[in-house]
């Protein structure tokens, strides 16, 4: 969970193993933010899927998918729309923090991994606000 603004943002990595490997993989990202639900194979793809209008898939590259029944639920978007290269922007900024902040955890600089952490809850609530 993380908080942004007036909402949380639900973050569920979802993991596979194999029955021969120990080491599990990532195989979805599932974000949840109010009455919005987006997935994706990477953070950064679900964060596009749930900000960005995107399509929510299981495919790195998802574009919009042109067949009525197989298309996946598309994510709500508000009546104005920010240029997408802001959403892009955000979301990739919101990425980096969180990938700065879990390699920061691993490394144990958890003062410099707290400080990731409230850079990437603003990047969301930045986010956030520009879908109201």
């Amino acid at each position: 969970m993380i908080p942004t603004g007036r909402a949380l943002l639900y973050a569920e990595p979802i993991y596979l193993q194999a029955d021969r490997s120990p080491m599990p993989e990532l195989r979805l990202v599932v974000l949840a933010l109010q009455d919005r639900l987006a997935y994706g194979p990477t953070f950064e793809a679900a964060m596009s899927a749930l900000f960005g209008g995107g399509v929510s898939s299981l495919s790195p590259a998802a574009g919009p998918a042109t067949g009525a029944s197989s298309e996946p639920a598309r994510t709500a978007l508000p009546t104005s729309t920010p240029a997408p290269s802001d959403i892009n922007a955000l979301i990739a900024e919101a990425a980096k923090d969180l990938s700065d902040y879990q390699r920061l955890t691993a490394e144990g600089k958890l003062g410099e991994a707290g400080q990731k952490l409230e850079q990437l809850k603003r990047a969301l609530e930045k986010l956030s606000a520009r879908q109201r």
